[in-house]
């Protein structure tokens, strides 16, 4: 146990909720070496589940351009059967399978320089769902870190202090 009368310099830790525990992984992940992708690259997969099971089909794809920062949007037609507020859980649902599959990657640097661009979408009504779509897009992020050209960026580290600022 740490006590700061008995050691100079020694600190306490305090107790991290969610949203601290989370503000620490942004700073960690954002502060250290990453890879960036070297040329530009498309991947896609066709997720096909059990049949008649409610997350039985998905198909995305991406195309991939090297950036600083890691960014993504959407450049498809939406299934005429999603409203303004399905088609939002959507993004949100290809946006959660982005950051686990580049960002939250133990034992390794996050693949964070490139911009990703969703430019082809199939759905099935029937079949159609979030998870198949999280799936979907999980596989082809596996495909483009296994077959993109990645550059490791060293150096990116910066002060606490400064990163809390910009974020700020």
């Amino acid at each position: 146990m740490c006590s700061a009368h008995l050691v100079t310099g020694c600190y306490s830790l305090r107790h991290m909720n969610e949203s601290s525990l989370f503000e620490n992984w942004d700073l960690q992940k954002t502060a250290c070496n990453y890879r960036r992708l070297v040329e530009p690259f498309e991947c896609d997969y066709e997720f096909k589940g059990q049949f008649g099971h409610p997350s039985s089909y998905a198909y995305v794809r991406f195309r991939a351009l090297p950036a600083d920062d890691l960014s993504f949007e959407t450049n498809v037609i939406w299934p005429e059967d999603f409203d303004p507020d399905y088609t939002q859980r959507i993004v949100h649902a290809i946006a959660e399978a982005i950051i686990d599959g580049l960002i939250a990657i133990p034992d390794s640097y996050p693949f964070r320089g490139c911009h990703l661009e969703l430019v082809g979408f199939k759905w099935d009504s029937v079949g159609g769902s979030e998870a198949a779509v999280r799936k979907a897009t999980s596989k082809a992020l596996e495909d483009l870190k296994r077959k993109g050209t990645w550059h490791l960026v060293t150096g990116r580290y910066r002060s606490y202090g400064k990163m809390r600022q910009e974020k700020g």
